[in-house]
């Protein structure tokens, strides 16, 4: 696993926060659980659970979720405390992301509070601590000047989040490397899309091209999009590896 470090106070304090909910469920043998996690916060956690010797789990409420709470020590997933929501408007009435996490802050929560929203034709779920639920069930009558009916659960189909894949042979799988395979632009360009802030790897800005990528971490590049470094495959005679990246549509 990589090691995750802190860039600046704020994360500092975070996973100093996280260690200690880590110490305390590990203590008292019962699971500690966070808000809701960005990508680059589950892995913070993640290592700082890891430093502390505990383990630990994520769970957002859906198998293809991208924010998650965490648990220490690791939580079966019925165990987690949030559930979700089904919302139904008009289909011709177009509702998006935006628009629904406008109308949930507007209830004065805090963002750590809401996970996924998955909005779809007609209807859109929506994860949330059990905390929070109350209070957007009997809330949400309307989502900007749409009027929606709300029912607890999942009650449609999930949207799935398709992706383009990209088949590449590679030398390594430094940054570089594999910006320049996925956007398929130079090596050159991509170090230089790096040295200017274009390219954000576990949601922290690079500056060096060297990084190495893990499998499975997820990389945007301004003006091409977002990227997943989905698997290293096997070696070419030349010492080089296939390599699969998808890209989100």
């Amino acid at each position: 696993m990589r090691t995750f470090q802190p860039v600046n106070a704020e994360e500092t304090e975070f996973c100093r926060h996280i260690k200690d909910l880590a110490v305390l469920g590990e203590k008292i043998r019962t699971p500690r659980f966070s808000g809701f996690l960005t990508e680059r916060e589950q892995r913070l956690a993640e290592a700082a659970a890891y430093s502390a010797g505990v383990t630990c789990s994520f769970w957002g409420g859906h198998e293809a979720a991208v924010r998650k709470m965490f648990s220490a020590p690791a939580e079966e997933n019925d165990n987690f405390p949030l559930e979700a929501v089904t919302f139904f408007f008009r289909e011709k009435d177009k509702l998006t992301h935006r628009d629904f996490l406008g109308a949930l802050m507007s209830l004065g929560l805090k963002r750590d509070q809401i996970g996924d929203i998955a909005v779809t034709s007609g209807g859109a779920v929506v994860f949330a601590s059990k905390n929070a639920m109350p209070l957007i069930s009997s809330e949400i009558e309307k989502v900007g000047r749409v009027g929606v009916r709300s029912e607890a659960g999942i009650n449609i189909q999930l949207p799935q989040q398709e992706f383009e894949e990209i088949s590449a042979v590679i030398a390594s799988s430094r940054i570089d490397v594999l910006v320049a395979a996925a956007c398929k632009i130079s090596r050159e360009k991509a170090s230089a899309l790096i040295r200017s802030g274009g390219v954000i790897l576990s949601g922290i800005e690079l500056s060096s091209a060297s990084k190495s990528v893990e499998e499975g971490e997820s990389f945007s590049v301004k003006g091409y999009g977002k990227f997943i470094f989905s698997r290293l495959g096997c070696e070419t005679k030349k010492g080089k590896n296939h390599a699969l990246i998808k890209k989100y549509k």
